[in-house]
């Protein structure tokens, strides 16, 4: 009985520690990421919103509200098209697309 026992703890604790160390979400690696981040404290959503459509526009996208958070970006003269969301800290580009995400990154800062 005492084996059996120790042996249910020691499955116990080994599916504990599997599960905790199985949770992390792996960071992306540098090359291939398409989020930024707004280092401006302060800023609404609807402020965000705003720029991200106005340096979009700049950078010669056709820009499309979708959402409050979202928008689709349209490339003018080519068949490409992403879609950007973004909250008041961060703003993804999907699928990545890095001439939009420098042109929101520097109308950002």
């Amino acid at each position: 009985m005492k084996k059996v026992i120790t042996l249910g703890l020691a499955s116990a604790l080994s599916t504990m520690l599997l599960v905790g160390c199985g949770s992390a979400v792996p960071d992306a690696p540098k090359g291939e990421a398409h989020s930024g981040e707004i280092y401006k404290k302060h800023m609404t959503i609807e402020k965000v919103h705003k720029i991200v459509i106005k340096a979009g526009k700049e950078a010669g996208w056709k820009m499309t509200e979708f959402k409050s958070n979202a928008v689709i970006a349209e490339k003018i003269g080519s068949n490409e098209s992403v879609t950007v969301t973004f909250d008041n800290s961060s703003f993804d580009i999907s699928p990545s697309n890095s001439s939009l995400e420098s042109a929101i990154s520097d109308a950002l800062e």
